[in-house]
């Protein structure tokens, strides 16, 4: 709960303390699948407190996880069982909808950059393995250029922007009214919609997103945009894209026209039967790729 010396300090990205319990206690029934062993931390950053789900063995292999836009962390519990033997770091970005608390937001891509840089500072590393869905997707690969030598591999799912552009009449449709006027109805269309066709979200999910969505303003304005092609020669590391075959942002086939032309040393995959949701939909597909790459 937010204290009302938290308040003062700390952007409001509940509008109630009510909502804001709702919230809480979905989240945590939400942790109850997660698949291992885990600890969290809170990491301070001049961007706020970040709420950090750790996972795996101390002596495994750093990895650190980034979530979608309007997501949290508790949504990786299905993608860890794929980094058995890993050190994995899932952090809840600040101003979004987890259990980070935001002092500053994150308006640029050159602040994004420093929010992560502190991040890794903090944990002590130098290098390590970067995951990224959809926002987070975008997060990992805004940071991997700008810091090429502290990437070790860099895996990104479905990331919004990066390759092509974000569909904002698509998200107008479907996605704005859910947060402008949330109830239940228009909430599960909208994430229904991110989803392949006959697809919906598991309850334990769904009700994260809605009490986030019902309760919840975000207060993440960075706008996500696409990399220049040219910019990706600073990185030498391996790189691996997942995309659903019926994904929603863009054109599956396009997008991994794109990524081939300009990462033409990545490995590219398509998810079939999966949407924009495809660590959930299409668990065991993508783990096995995740995994696949991750010990090759």
């Amino acid at each position: 709960m937010t204290s009302m010396n938290d308040a003062a300090t700390y952007l409001p990205v509940f509008k109630s303390s009510a909502g804001h319990a709702e919230f809480l206690n979905a989240y945590d029934r939400l942790m109850k699948f997660w698949p291992t062993d885990h600890e969290t931390m809170e990491v301070e950053t001049e961007f706020g407190s970040c709420h950090v789900i750790v996972s795996g063995p101390k002596e495994g292999k750093p990895v650190f996880m980034f979530h979608g836009m309007t997501g949290n962390s508790a949504m990786w519990y299905p993608t860890i069982e794929a980094l058995s033997g890993f050190r994995t770091y899932c952090i809840d970005a600040p101003g979004d909808f987890g259990k980070s608390k935001a002092r500053k937001r994150i308006r640029t891509s050159h602040d994004a950059v420093l929010w992560m840089d502190q991040i890794f500072d903090s944990l002590g590393y130098e290098k390590a393995a970067f995951i990224g869905h959809s926002m987070g997707g975008w997060f990992c690969s805004n940071y991997a250029l700008a810091r090429p030598e502290r990437i070790e591999r860099l895996t990104l799912l479905a990331p919004v922007a990066t390759f092509l552009p974000i569909p904002l009449l698509k998200l107008l449709r479907y996605i704005y009214p859910a947060m402008l006027i949330p109830n239940r109805h228009r909430i599960e269309r909208a994430w229904n919609w991110f989803c392949s066709k006959g697809y919906t979200l598991p309850p334990h999910v769904m009700d994260v997103v809605v009490a986030a969505y019902s309760h919840g303003r975000s207060q993440l304005p960075v706008i996500p945009r696409v990399i220049e092609p040219s910019a990706w020669k600073k990185l030498s590391a391996p790189v691996l894209f997942l995309v659903g075959e019926e994904e929603k942002i863009y054109d599956a086939g396009e997008v991994m026209k794109v990524v081939v032309g300009t990462l033409p040393s990545s490995t590219v995959g398509l998810i079939q039967g999966a949407g924009h949701c495809l660590i959930l939909e299409k668990k065991g597909a993508v783990n096995k790729a995740i995994h696949d790459f991750m010990v090759s």
